[in-house]
């Protein structure tokens, strides 16, 4: 072994640190594999990207954590989402609301939307209504229908969440032209409570609900999916994936927080020193991004 070490230019000791460090390298690999393991248990189809952030491994960087997990089998497959829940109403009876607004709170931009899950050969519907300032999910619902009544149940459980009994116009809720969404009963409810009511004009104004629907349904319902037999088993995995997004999911959005951290975050900070949130419309108008409270994507305290 001398010998060969002295023809490659080799001290024993520079020998004796690299094996101390592969071997450091493997229990490494073995503790990285394992947290990753462990997040997946939680969040199953949390991205290797994703989790890096979430549990920010010492002694190792992003690029080689993520390089680590796709050697050991880790990589998420893509799934396809080909069954459409949208059929829109050619009313203009309501317009875009949020064309030039400014958000500084919860309860005053809530998003819904409508999508699909397969369990078992059978298609049900889940509609979602998120805060949109702090992405929480507050009103949630699945039927065997997508009929306005679903949406009801949503809406009136996101009602109760909030417990405010009359939002005085300070409310907006935005969705697709959707026909649930336009039906008599849904807007009368919304009514009800003095909420405003705003709808689309193009698809891709509705973005950040739309993401809600990937995540629940592909990061978790999909891999808990042999956990329930039936509609009733559906509610409650609904249900689970609801909580973990909002209590154990953070957000780049907003600062690296859960929902339910960002909201009690902010909740004694003055008005003035929230950050402010535009959503971009088809009008073409563009959120002014010099001001130091903005964010669109990105949130520092």
């Amino acid at each position: 072994m001398n010998a060969l070490l002295s023809v490659a230019g080799i001290s024993r000791q520079a020998y004796h640190k690299a094996l101390l460090a592969r071997e450091q390298l493997s229990g490494d690999s073995e503790r990285f594999i394992l947290l990753i393991i462990g997040t997946r248990d939680v969040h199953p189809g949390m991205g290797l990207r994703e989790i890096y952030r979430l549990t920010r491994p010492e002694g190792i960087g992003r690029d080689a954590f993520m390089l680590l997990g796709l050697r050991n089998g880790f990589q998420l497959q893509c799934r396809p989402n080909p069954t459409r829940t949208t059929f829109s109403t050619k009313s203009r009876r309501y317009s875009n609301l949020l064309v030039g607004k400014r958000f500084t709170d919860v309860n005053q931009i809530w998003s819904s939307d409508i999508t699909y899950f397969q369990l078992h050969g059978t298609t049900y519907y889940i509609v979602f209504i998120m805060d949109v300032y702090s992405r929480k999910i507050v009103g949630w619902n699945v039927e065997a229908h997508m009929r306005a009544e679903s949406l009801v149940v949503a809406l009136e459980k996101a009602f109760a969440s909030r417990g405010i009994e009359d939002y005085h116009d300070k409310l907006i809720h935005h969705s697709d032209k959707g026909t649930q969404y336009a039906s008599n009963l849904y807007t009368d409810a919304l009514s009800k409570r003095n909420v405003a009511i705003s709808m689309c004009n193009e698809v891709y104004e509705n973005t950040h609900i739309e993401r809600v629907n990937g995540t629940i349904k592909n990061q978790y319902l999909s891999f808990w999916v042999q956990q329930a037999s039936d509609l009733k088993g559906l509610k409650k995995l609904l249900d689970r994936a609801v909580d973990t997004y909002n209590t154990s999911r953070p957000h780049k959005s907003i600062g690296k927080m859960t929902p339910a951290e960002f909201e009690n975050k902010i909740i004694n900070l003055p008005i003035k020193e929230r950050p402010i949130m535009e959503i971009y419309t088809s009008s073409g108008h563009l959120p002014d991004v010099t001001d130091n409270n903005f964010f669109q994507f990105k949130l520092e305290f």
